[in-house]
């Protein structure tokens, strides 16, 4: 695989303290990175605050669409080299807001060197694990591109030239449940099956990809997510694919030849030319390049600031609203389109719930909020500005008590799914929600010439079919999903549309597909009660990421 022309084995021996040399070791401050809710406090510039710096590169280089390799979720870590028995990972932030004041310090038993924190990632075991496991490694990175997804659950295998890259069925050492690696004991298994390999993936639940660099971490990484494109690409084709173009071929009659030495690639130092010293740094120098024009050409030290919060809880709720229908509606979501529409439960009134006047989800404006009782009338009178639609939400706020936000979309990935005799199962962690698989609805059973749920009668029969499920499929029309908050909520439309990209790309494969069907933990989700403007892990995470990246203010 490669990385702007540089094979991975190569891009390995582009080390770290070179990479650095050339620009990144600045002699800015750190900042110390507090527990959630204290404010940074300021700090003596760091021993290794070049290595530290190296590390937000390649967390947003990761992160930005060019390498398309984390988005809102995964996490990137570097072993110290000055204490080969710690490393350095970000605290609990989406890679594509990593600052030099996110940077934990943890010892190999995943623990922070400088006291107790509550803002570690849950799955920090696997990086700590590895590294015990393996003197060899720099660096780590954990992603969740769909495409390595696909072949996680299929029998099909992901090549890496010759070689198979391994699977890790978390199932049978989690008590046959898919999930996180969220102990030491789950970090071990999972270091083990990775054995001598840079990579393997995780069934259901994405990639990791190891290196003796920062810089071997990113192009290992992205060369992997590019190969599985390409070899998508190859199957759906046809035909006889060569998954390994550059393997020699033997002559008739020549002696075996050993394989060539990777030539090692030394770094100017202090300074790169234009070009770099090979393919690898060119492409490390044009990312670092974007990440640096991005924050305004020096290395970030404090997480972006969101969007100015609204001032009361009540106008939060309507601001959080307006942001979740602009989100959904970003390309970067591909949830909604120019119809659908998502709602609320009022905060101070259970009987209540909030929606946008009938406008594109693009456009929703706090301005524009109607509140609504739950035979979703309009407490300020009857408009004519509401969705037609608008009565299943009111329908499925009375039956489902649990129940503070709703969405109704047509995204595409999904409503292939309600015409088709394929069910929806799911295939990734993110898509675990669905179970067994989630009902659908089919209007021609209650009304033969309805198309849209236009009627309170509609709504009921709605509600009805979602019973206790978490959505439900509208055939040949797209899906409503329900949510404990409007930030559960935008995560899990996005993961629903994830995981229907992911089965649609597994199945294309060809071969046996490992479903998740009935790995649900059996321990029911807490309600998460909504507080305005995001806060919290979980979901939360991907809404803070998101509100800052998205223009969503526009």
């Amino acid at each position: 695989m490669e990385f702007y022309g540089l094979t991975l084995r190569s891009a390995a021996l582009l080390v770290v303290v070179g990479l650095l040399a050339a620009g990144c070791g600045s002699e800015s401050p750190v900042t110390e990175s507090a527990p959630s809710g204290d404010a940074p406090r300021a700090a003596a510039p760091h021993p290794e605050q070049g290595l530290i710096e190296g590390l937000v590169l390649s967390s947003r280089m990761l992160a930005r669409p060019e390498l398309n390799v984390i988005g809102a979720q995964g996490h990137v870590s570097v072993r110290s080299q000055t204490n080969p028995n710690h490393y350095y990972i970000s605290r609990y932030v989406s890679a594509g807001l990593v600052s030099t004041s996110d940077i934990i310090e943890n010892d190999l038993d995943s623990k922070p060197v400088n006291g107790p924190r509550s803002d570690e990632f849950e799955e920090i075991y696997l990086h700590g694990e590895i590294y015990k496991a393996r003197p060899d490694v720099m660096a780590v990175v954990h992603a969740h591109p769909p495409e390595t997804i696909a072949f996680s659950v299929s029998s099909v295998p992901l090549m890496d030239g010759d070689t198979a890259v391994p699977v890790w069925d978390i199932r049978p050492v989690n008590k046959g449940q898919a999930g996180i690696v969220n102990t030491p004991e789950l970090g071990r298994s999972l270091s083990q099956a990775l054995g001598s390999n840079e990579s393997i993936l995780l069934l259901g639940h994405g990639v990791v990809v190891t290196s003796r660099s920062l810089s071997g971490v990113v192009s290992g990484a992205s060369g992997l997510v590019g190969t599985a494109r390409l070899q998508q690409m190859l199957i759906s084709m046809g035909g006889k694919a060569d998954l390994n173009p550059r393997r020699v071929i033997a002559q008739p009659n020549q002696a075996p030849q050993p394989p060539p030495q990777p030539v090692p690639i030394v770094p100017v130092a202090n300074e790169l030319s234009p070009g770099g010293t090979g393919g690898g740094q060119r492409g490390w120098d044009l990312m670092k390049r974007l990440v640096l024009k991005e924050n305004g050409g020096s290395i970030p030290t404090t997480t972006p600031a969101g969007p100015q919060k609204a001032a009361t809880p009540e106008a939060a709720v309507r601001q959080d609203l307006v942001f979740a229908s602009r989100m959904l509606a970003s390309q970067e979501l591909g949830i909604l389109d120019f119809a659908g529409h998502v709602s609320v439960r009022s905060p101070s009134d259970p009987n209540r719930y909030l929606i946008s006047r009938w406008s594109a989800p693009a456009d929703a404006t706090p301005e524009g909020i109607i509140e609504n009782n739950l035979d979703s009338v309009a407490i300020s009178g009857a408009r004519r500005d509401e969705y037609r639609e608008a009565f299943m939400h009111g329908e499925i706020y009375k039956t489902r008590p649990d129940v503070m936000a709703i969405v109704h979309a047509h995204t595409p990935e999904v409503v292939a799914f309600t015409q088709s005799s394929v069910q929806l199962r799911p295939v990734s962690n993110g898509g675990r929600f669905i179970g067994a698989g989630l009902p659908i609805f089919d209007i021609r059973q209650f009304h033969p010439r309805a198309s849209i749920i236009d009627s309170p009668e509609l709504g009921k029969a709605l509600a009805s079919v979602l019973g206790n499920n978490p959505g439900v499929l509208l055939k040949g029309h797209g899906f409503t999903l329900t949510d404990s908050s409007v930030y559960g909520l935008v995560s899990r439309a996005y993961n629903l549309r994830m995981n229907a990209l992911i089965q649609q790309q597994a199945i294309k494969l060809g071969g046996r597909i490992a479903y998740l069907d009935g790995q649900v933990s059996t321990t029911p989700p807490q309600p998460v009660v909504p507080t305005g403007n995001g806060g919290g892990r979980g979901a939360d995470r991907t809404w803070e990421y998101w509100l800052r990246v998205l223009p969503l203010n526009e």
